[in-house]
This record gives C-alpha cells, structure tokens and sequence, in this order.
C-alpha cells in the first residue's frame, strides 16, 4: 500500500506555473545540448528530467497529469531536431516513465521531498538517479538501437543513457527544490561561504578552461578534485541552496570542458573522458549535498533543542512565578499571607522613612469568631474569612496598598498616608451593614474590630514599633466593647 508523503500538502500549481513549466523544462534541454553534449552525440549529464520531478515533488503530484502532459510535449518539441518523430515520441515516453517511476517510488517509501534529511536524500538516490534512470535506460537503449548510424552496442547506450540521466537528475532536482522553497535559515557563517563559493568558482572556470600546451598549465598542477575541498567549506557553511548551486555550475563547467575539447580529466579517449567527468560529478554531488544536508540537519536539530530549551525555560519560569506567588499567599482567602506581609511591611517602612512619609497599618480581628466557628460550622467559618478578606480588597485597593492574613481571623492592612482610620471604619461598618447571623455574639450579627496606627518612621523605629502600636490599638478595641475602631495614640501624646 502506497504510503501518504508526511509533508502538509502545499497549494495547487498556479496557472502560470502550468505556463512555465515546459519553458523551463524547454530551456533545460537547449542548456544540455549546449553545454553537455559531446561532439558525437554523447549526453554527460541530462538536466530537463528533472523539472518535472521536482515540480511533481514540490506540489506532491497535484495536477501531475497536466504537468506531465506540458513536459512531454516540450521534450518531444525538443527532440524532433535530432530524431525520426517516432523515435522522438518513444524517447520522450522513456523520460516521462523515469520521472513517473522516481517519483511512486519516493511516495513509497515516504520521504519527505524537501530533502531536508540525510535519509530522504538516499530515498531519492534510489528512487531517481537509480531505478528511475536505469529502468529509462533499458528501454531507452532499445529505442536508440534502432536508429541508423548508431554504433555503440546496446549495453553502452544503456550505461550513456543512465549515467547522463541519473546525474542530470542528482545535481538539477535539489536545486529546483531549494528554489522553490522559502529562504533557509542563515548559516554558520554566509559571508565567509559566500566569498569561499566566489574563489571556488574562479578556480573551476581557471581550471575548466585550460588549454592543453598553454604556458601555465605545466607550472600549475590543479585538477578538478581540488575543487572538492572548498566546496566542502561552502556545505559547511552555507545553505543546501548555495551548495547545490555551486555544484550544478561546477559540474555544467566540466561537462562544458571535456565536450569542447579540454582535457583537466588528463589525455584519454573521449567516451572515456565523459565516463571520468560523470565520476567526478556523481563524487561531487553526493558528497558535497550529503554534507549539506546532513549539516544541515543538525543545525536545524540544534534550533528545535534550543527552541524547546527555550520553551521549557519559559515554562519553568512560570512555574517559578506561580510557585513564588503561592507560597506568599494565603490559600483559603487568596489574598496575601503572614510572609508576604512581613516582607511587605518591612519594604514599605524602609520607603516611608527614606521619604520621610507616613505609613499606616491596620490589624483587624472578627468578633468571637471562635464562638462562630463552633456554632455555624468551619465551612461557615471559612465562607466568613473569605468574605472579610474581600471587603478588606474593596476597600484597601491603591497602589502599594496590601491587604493581608495575619493569621486565623486576624487580617491586616499596610496603607500610606493617614486616612488608615477611615479605611477601617469603611470595612467594620460594611461587614455590619451585611448583617450575616451571629447568634453567639451579643451584636446579634458578625462584626470586627480594628486597631490602626500611623506613624513617620525615624531611624530609631523599626516595624515592630508600628506593628506593636496597631496591636495595642486593636486590644483598645476589643477591650471596648468590639465591633469598633480604635486609632493607636501618635508618639507625642
């Protein structure tokens, strides 16, 4: 059963696509016979298959059938030049069965087209430059037998015919898919690749040029294989898009040189020099874009390992704050706890004292809560905390205020200013206002009683003495009666 590609399917083809495609794949044979035939007729590499392949790869075979329709009409337009138009037609049929075949067999074996992995690129290895040229080479070779004039046997024609048409498709078919692909991510280091790519090329164009009894060529021994090295660099250091590219002018210029009568592959016949340049291409390419590739892939491993680092460090950060926020608050009231507010405290006083302003602080207690708490029940209890803890926010609300659970029904509150008595009034006549049931207190419903103090802090004063004297006030209070406010007395009284 034919496995679906994993990749999200792209959108269709464009009209213009459709317009384009035979133009290019046109283009593409006019570029191979002007740059990679021989002059008896040899092909070292066939680059117009694999247009259609990578158009077939990249649209995964969305509107196929008219893709191919457009290319097979274009290669027969190509080749009525060279060929009888049945011969034409049949050679056609063989480059249309290769890129079919390439293309079911990369779908079976589920690589992703994208060639963004070492694995897929073997996939496409065996699936285009492999099987897909060798099956179009047996009956390529067939047809070409039957031509007039034809010399070679047929095992030649067949092994002409699958080594020019596997390396067309192993140096053309990547880089049509790089350039139909969004811009990669920057490299390791694009400058350096990109002036690496500069001089390897001026050093293929030096060396591809040469003529055989020029004065330099004896004094300087290069050789193509040198170019492996700093294409190497540029796999390294530039995207799998500047390899490819590199590789398909690298191997277009030694195809150029050897059918146009150079020899850097050294003195040899000449379907024995086309022979070495389509060993030296195969090298070059599936070294050079294995290397890219595979760097390229763990590049990519490193961003999706920094990204997740970076997502579990977000996630740890926020956990942080919410354990943070946690542990300073109160869990039955939500409001802030006894930590918080000593932190609190002690932060605000040191404000108010370099400022030389007043900090007030206010203790509330509930008015025989205990009592309440045996007679209602601790869920009723609980329910008559949280309701204090909520009046005393709406109340005590600015900024840099806080409002806090000192500890069982005793809550505080930290405010600047001098209106600390007002503020606690407010909350005591709110929470009688309510008039919730208390039939274990004498006021016949529940109520508070508040102690505050206010005071300009000098450097002979701490917390504690602005605590000490909000205490005193709230046993002021309960002393009284309950149910009251009492404001702590200022220092000079």
């Amino acid at each position: 059963m034919t496995r679906a590609l994993p990749d999200k399917l792209p959108a269709p083809p464009a009209w213009w696509v459709l317009l384009l495609l035979p133009l290019l794949h046109f283009a593409s044979v006019k570029l191979t016979f002007s740059l990679a035939m021989s002059p008896e007729n040899e092909v070292v590499v066939w680059l117009p298959n694999a247009v259609l392949l990578a158009a077939l790869l990249h649209w995964r075979g969305q509107r196929g059938v008219a893709m191919a329709a457009l290319t097979f009409a274009s290669d027969v337009y190509a080749n009525l030049p060279v060929f009888p138009v049945q011969q034409a037609v049949l050679l056609s049929l063989c480059n249309l069965g290769e890129v079919t075949l390439a293309w079911l067999v990369m779908r079976r074996l589920a690589a992703s087209p994208e060639l963004e992995r070492i694995q897929d690129f073997g996939r496409f290895l065996l699936a285009g430059p492999l099987i897909g040229a060798l099956s179009a080479s047996l009956l390529a070779g067939l047809v070409l037998c039957t031509l007039d004039g034809v010399r070679p046997p047929y095992a030649t024609l067949v092994l002409l015919w699958w080594f020019g048409d596997g390396l067309g498709l192993l140096i053309y078919t990547p880089l049509l898919l790089s350039l139909l692909r969004p811009a990669e991510r920057t490299a390791v280091d694009w400058p350096r690749g990109a002036a690496m790519m500069v001089v390897t090329l001026a050093a293929a164009t030096f060396i591809f040029t040469q003529g055989d009894g020029g004065d330099l060529r004896p004094h300087v021994a290069m050789t193509p294989q040198l170019l492996l090295i700093p294409l190497l660099y540029i796999a390294a250091r530039c995207s799998l898009r500047c390899t490819a590219l590199a590789i398909a002018l690298i191997s277009l210029g030694s195809a150029w040189s050897v059918t146009t009568g150079h020899h850097p592959f050294g003195d040899a016949s000449s379907h024995e020099t086309i022979l070495r340049t389509q060993e030296y291409i195969l090298t070059l390419s599936t070294i050079g874009m294995g290397l890219a590739i595979l760097l390229g892939e763990q590049r990519a491993l490193a961003c999706e390992l920094e990204d997740k680092v970076r997502e579990r460090t977000r996630e740890l950060e926020a956990s942080n704050r919410l354990l943070a926020e946690l542990s300073t608050t109160d869990s039955l009231t939500g409001i802030a706890n006894r930590r918080r507010f000593d932190e609190a405290l002690a932060r605000e006083w040191a404000r108010a004292q370099r400022n030389g302003e007043p900090l007030s602080l206010g203790l509330l207690d509930v008015d025989y809560f205990k009592a309440y708490n045996d007679h209602y029940g601790h869920q009723a209890g609980d329910e008559c905390l949280r309701r204090v803890a909520q009046l005393m926010s709406e109340h005590v609300r600015r900024a840099g205020d806080l409002v806090a659970r000192y500890g069982g029904e005793e809550f505080a509150f930290i405010t600047s200013g001098t209106d600390a008595a007002a503020l606690a009034h407010a909350v005591c006549a709110a929470l009688q206002a309510e008039a919730r049931p208390h039939r274990r207190s004498p006021l016949g419903v529940l109520t508070a009683s508040m102690g505050v103090a206010t005071r300009v802090p000098d450097k002979h004063d701490t917390p504690d003495t602005l605590f000490r004297l909000a205490d005193q006030a709230l046993y002021e209070a309960k002393h009284k009666g309950r149910n009251r406010v009492e404001q702590a007395a200022p220092p000079s009284a």
